[in-house]
């Protein structure tokens, strides 16, 4: 039996689920609320768990298991009947930290299970700083880069950078939704004008050097292969800067592509040192072929690489789990 963690709205899951069909194979795909612990009985080496509060299953029926997305969230429906409402959270709080500590140990049981195949690491999430870290540990180019909190900082950096400097989160670009109004963060420009309506001082901002390239690359790594596509997204004022303000109606360009094996080999070191088996990876080539490292997302998209680029990398993924 293979065991998916998603999202209920993933697309791609859905798309790996009808391969896994076609080679006849079992499967259980757990959305945020579908899955509680039931017991861990240390000395038979076994979980047991419900699957949407009707069937009861053991960790010892599965073969396979796939950490896509998303999160396994906490909805046992207790009844805590408390006058204070306070003591009423610090008793929910303190639940879902013991939750968390459940699941933590359940994904990892089947993670690093040799019995088990697996892809995808549940505790490993985006850590943007960690990854820049690494990225130039293992060889790779990185923008240059700065957080401060300082206007002054900032403007010298932005000199130093002969005024090419882009902001976006530390973590990951905000997505609210507000009365009834979404709101999107995107890499965006740096202008002196910017600066200057700055304070003196203010909360910590990420900004790095805005490297003016000849394309970007997204590249979906699996199991130790490199699925890669170009994307020639600086030809389109809507999209120069950030691709994911998607111009339909003109599309950039898209190709297949093949990384050189020197990058291939650093971008290895490092997905092996953040303890990743999968994740799709941001690059950008500049104007003088020069390649450089963005970030790694451990749970992003790669249907928008494998269905333009034909790498059938649903299937791959099918058949490793099958």
């Amino acid at each position: 039996m293979v065991l998916i963690v998603s999202e209920q709205l993933d697309a791609s899951t859905n798309h790996v689920i009808n391969w896994l069909l076609k080679f006849k194979t079992n499967i259980i795909r757990v959305n945020k609320y579908d899955l509680k612990i039931e017991s861990i009985n240390y000395s038979k080496n076994e979980i047991l768990f419900k699957y949407n509060d009707e069937l009861f299953l053991s960790t010892k029926k599965i073969t396979s298991f796939w950490y896509r997305r998303g999160h396994i969230g906490f909805d046992y429906n207790l009844d805590l009947e408390s006058k204070n409402s306070d003591l009423q959270d610090l008793i929910f709080y303190h639940l879902n930290a013991e939750w968390e500590e459940l699941i933590r140990f359940f994904t990892n049981n089947l993670e690093i299970n040799s019995e088990i195949k697996s892809i995808g690491n549940y505790r490993v999430k985006d850590k943007k700083l960690d990854q820049l870290f690494l990225a130039k540990n293992a060889g790779l180019n990185i923008p240059k880069t700065l957080i401060t909190t300082q206007k002054e900082d900032l403007l010298h950096f932005f000199k130093q950078c002969n005024k090419k400097v882009i902001t976006k989160g530390i973590s990951k670009s905000p997505s609210l939704t507000f009365k009834n109004q979404s709101l999107e963060g995107y890499t965006e420009e740096i202008t002196e004008a910017l600066i200057d309506s700055l304070p003196d001082t203010f909360f910590p901002g990420f900004f790095q050097e805005n490297i003016i390239k000849q394309y970007e690359l997204r590249i979906f790594f699996l199991k130790n292969s490199f699925y890669s596509m170009a994307i020639f997204s600086q030809n389109d004022e809507q999209t120069k800067t950030d691709v994911r303000k998607y111009n339909d109606a003109k599309p950039n360009r898209t190709v297949p592509y093949i990384l050189p094996k020197t990058v291939e080999d650093k971008l290895l070191r490092l997905m092996n040192n953040l303890n990743l088996d999968t994740g799709s990876i941001d690059m950008i080539v500049d104007k003088n072929d020069e390649f450089y490292f963005l970030e790694v997302n451990p749970n992003g998209q790669f249907g928008m690489v494998s269905t333009p680029c034909n790498y059938y990398i649903e299937k791959h993924i099918a058949e490793i789990l099958a």
